[in-house]
């Protein structure tokens, strides 16, 4: 046989014995492979995870002229419209202690009030006077301004014409008469307003201050009543007034907080002259030194800043609770009229929020896994508080706020920051384990598969016991160490996804042990 013929028979047999091994195993039936964990002992845990801030227990703003307000509580605003919750409201005239026009000393009270928990509050005179007025009745609740006081001397109040007015001068001697006991008494032209005012277009008219002489008016006498004024200009006829007033040199108004505002001053009436009532009083402050720095940890009554007055004299803005600052709304040289700075108090916790879908399973005292951001470090707390009222997010689902409390403080947490929250709903530690992936519900039944000695997956039917959020104990059925079948072997060795509802919560599923 020639050579090309040799190579022609050996080239053919080898395509023909290839051809007959091809059709042999593509024939032939192919073998599963499955991936499996053994059944073992774990800690079973379900859990709800969700995320929040932390915040203050309570914070408060620290004002320059008025007492501490109450303006967060677990970092929510105390009403919806983020305005200060007041207990002004509540406050109840308990007694009056000091009558409509009389006598009083600097301190002394006029009125008590009581508050809805039973606190006593005593409205007190800030200066040595004589009471203008109640505004209250006994028992019944009362707002803003309860008292106010005339102090300084009586003087006497009468508006003059333009033309009159040319004819009267600083010291002219009065003689005057009090309408209501016709007591005969003298004084002296003690203040001429540089300014006209006019009423309902009237003719315009100026007003004339007298300073009766010392100890000379009646007992009796009181700011309101009226008086018979006769004047003697130099060169020009008597001139009398019948329509005279008493007028306090000043008046001070006293609210339920015992916040004092200067009202009027020789007559004039300052609420009118200034913007607010509030701001006669504060507006005069300025900063002259600032004691803390946010983060400063305070005792109550701590002193945080010092204001001046523009009259030179200074006060003390005091901490009206143990805390911590968190943020100084002024700077020294500054004027002041409201906040000064704020102040967290109690412990910070953590505010989560939790689905309409899990809130039934969430109960007080649950134990929490708090992280902050994208922090590793855990720190364990429990659940403090858990609200009753729904915030619907954005996708239309009802969320619950739930308050959380670190079991130790922790440094590193600062109010606004964002952490990471797992509620530890129930755990046990089960002496057989499976991942849950591994049941298999036929009707009522639940079973497992094993690998025979063939390696081929058999029902083997478990009772099971409590179940976390990825394993479930298994109570009878299978022993400790059998291995559990997951699922058949993808071509690269792993379960494939479609197969594995939990593979986005094992980080390798090369690893044939589940994690809890």
């Amino acid at each position: 046989m020639s050579k090309g013929k040799i190579t022609i028979v050996v080239v053919s047999a080898i395509l023909i014995a290839g051809g007959i091994f091809y059709y042999i195993n593509s024939n032939k039936e192919t073998l599963d492979t499955y991936l499996t964990v053994p059944a073992q002992a774990e800690l079973i845990e379900s859990s709800v995870s969700t995320t929040g801030s932390i915040v203050d227990q309570y914070t408060f703003n620290i004002n320059a002229d008025s007492p501490a307000v109450l303006t967060k509580i677990a970092g929510v605003a105390t009403t919806s419209a983020g305005t200060p919750v007041s207990l002004s409201d509540t406050w109840v005239v308990s007694k009056i202690n000091k009558d409509e026009g009389v006598k009083v000393a600097k301190g002394q009270s006029i009125v008590t009030l009581k508050n809805y928990d039973g606190t006593l509050q005593e409205i007190k005179s800030p200066v040595a006077g004589r009471v203008r007025a109640v505004n209250g009745i006994k028992g019944v609740s009362i707002n803003g301004t309860v008292a106010s006081v005339g102090a300084g001397k009586l003087l006497i109040s009468i508006d003059v014409t333009e033309t009159e007015s040319t004819k009267l001068s600083l010291g002219l001697p009065i003689a005057l008469a009090i309408n209501s006991s016709n007591t005969l008494t003298s004084g002296y032209i003690s203040s001429i307003k540089p300014y006209a005012s006019t009423a309902n277009d009237t003719t315009p008219t100026y007003k004339i201050l007298i300073t009766p002489t010392p100890n000379t008016l009646p007992a009796s006498a009181k700011a309101g009543m009226t008086a018979t004024v006769e004047v003697t200009p130099v060169g020009s006829e008597k001139i009398r007034y019948s329509d005279a007033l008493l007028i306090d040199e000043y008046t001070y108004d006293i609210d339920v907080n015992n916040k004092v505002t200067l009202s009027t001053k020789n007559g004039l009436d300052l609420i009118k002259v200034v913007s607010t009532p509030s701001s006669a009083g504060t507006k005069q402050w300025s900063v002259k030194e600032i004691k803390v720095q946010p983060g400063s940890v305070v005792e109550e009554g701590e002193v945080i800043a010092v204001l001046r007055n523009f009259d030179n004299s200074t006060k003390n803005v005091k901490s009206p609770v143990a805390g911590t600052i968190r943020e100084i709304l002024t700077a020294p040289g500054a004027l002041v009229a409201n906040s000064v700075a704020t102040i967290g108090s109690g412990p910070m916790i953590a505010s989560i929020k939790v689905s309409e879908y899990d809130i039934s399973n969430v109960a007080l005292d649950q134990k929490v896994d708090l992280k902050l951001g994208n922090s590793s470090e855990v720190s364990a707390g429990k659940v403090s508080q858990i609200g009753q009222v729904a915030i619907t997010d954005t996708n239309g689902v009802a969320q619950f706020v739930v308050f959380t409390q670190p079991d130790a403080a922790v440094s590193t947490w600062r109010i606004g920051m964002s952490v990471t929250a797992k509620i530890i709903l129930q755990s046990k530690k089960a002496a057989v384990a499976v991942p849950l992936q591994a049941l298999i519900k036929k009707g009522n039944l639940t079973f497992v598969q094993i690998l025979d000695i063939n390696n081929n997956p058999v029902d083997k039917e478990v009772k099971t016991g409590v179940t976390g959020s990825k394993l479930v104990e298994i109570l009878s059925g299978i022993n400790l160490g059998d291995e559990v079948v997951l699922g058949k072997k993808s071509a690269d060795g792993k379960l494939p996804t479609t197969e594995d509802p939990f593979a986005d919560q094992r980080p390798d599923r090369n690893d044939n042990r589940s994690s809890n």
